[in-house]
């Protein structure tokens, strides 16, 4: 982390020509840190986000580009993008910073604030799948399409198959759980027996811990860190309504208020949450034995055995 911290510094220093007032710790995740760094002079405060892996910078500065175009919400503007050299030996980004408290941390909150703040963030998300790509199925920038979703998909599923058995045979993943995928591999073509022909843009980690609100608990005031924003299923993003306290919310019903989903919605729901985390926690080198996939696997195996496989 002391690392990381006085690589924010020196971003300072080499972006804005100032030393920073302070620079503190605001967190992280699985593929980077985001620190405060205080200044005496404009933009006086910036979010800068450090990371652990080549090129995500470029990735979530395209991502939170294209969102903010369609974004209700506000987004961060980026103000730097920086790759790693011998001076500064990490990817970064420097983005303004926006003062508020994390959704997915909010505990007490009022009825109405609630409501406001849960509509706020489900009419964004249908902002953003809204936008649709007529080349097809792709990431942001890329430059092959495919018009079928479930052929797209399906090469993104297999390989999380083949992460799945490397890990099984390191013991790092056990029977129970692999079985699982295993079947719904064998099955995938009956889990996404409707077709799916329209790319809508997505989020990728649409969920409260990625929404700010502000200090009252009154209403949001920014969306951030997306991740594998792409053109998409858009239920694709919507698993993640549930995680954090987005039930307390009660997102994914409000969601379905609004938009009505596919007919195999849920159990495709379930396998877009079991193969996503899955493939997050390889791609991380992150132990999974505290993780939430034991539960992931039982409810996509539950919604396999509804569907008579």
């Amino acid at each position: 982390m002391n690392h990381m911290c006085k690589c924010a510094e020196l971003l300072t220093e080499k972006y804005f020509n100032q030393k920073p007032v302070s620079c503190v710790s605001l967190g992280g995740g699985f593929y980077g840190r985001v620190f405060l760094a205080e200044l005496n002079q404009p933009p006086y405060k910036i979010a800068i986000k450090t990371y652990f892996f080549n090129d995500l910078n470029n990735k979530e500065a395209e991502q939170i580009k294209i969102l903010s175009k369609h974004s209700l919400i506000k987004m961060p503007q980026i103000y730097f993008v920086h790759h790693s050299d011998d001076k500064i030996p990490v990817d970064a980004l420097m983005m303004e910073y926006i003062d508020g408290i994390n959704a997915g941390n909010v505990t007490h909150i009022s009825p109405t604030g609630r409501e406001k703040i849960a509509n706020q963030i489900i009419d964004n998300l249908i902002g953003y799948h809204k936008v649709t790509h007529p080349d097809g199925f792709g990431e942001i920038n890329g430059t092959e399409y495919e018009k079928d979703w479930r052929i797209y998909y399906r090469k993104k599923a297999l390989l999380t198959y083949q992460k799945a058995m490397e890990l099984h045979e390191k013991e790092e993943m056990n029977d129970s759980i692999f079985n699982i995928v295993r079947k719904a591999c064998m099955n995938y073509e009956k889990i996404f027996s409707q077709p799916i022909e329209t790319a809508h843009l997505i989020h990728g980690d649409y969920n409260t811990w990625n929404v700010l609100i502000n200090r009252e608990a009154t209403e949001t005031v920014a969306v951030i860190d997306p991740f594998n924003c792409c053109w998409a299923d858009p239920e694709l993003d919507l698993y993640q309504l549930n995680n954090a306290n987005g039930k307390d919310f009660n997102l994914l019903a409000k969601y379905k208020e609004k938009v009505t989903v596919s007919g195999n919605f849920e159990i495709k729901m379930c396998f877009y949450e079991l193969f996503t985390e899955i493939m997050h926690f390889y791609d991380a080198h992150v132990d999974m034995s505290n993780s939430n996939i034991p539960d992931q696997a039982k409810k996509l195996e539950m919604q396999m055995q509804l569907f008579g496989f």
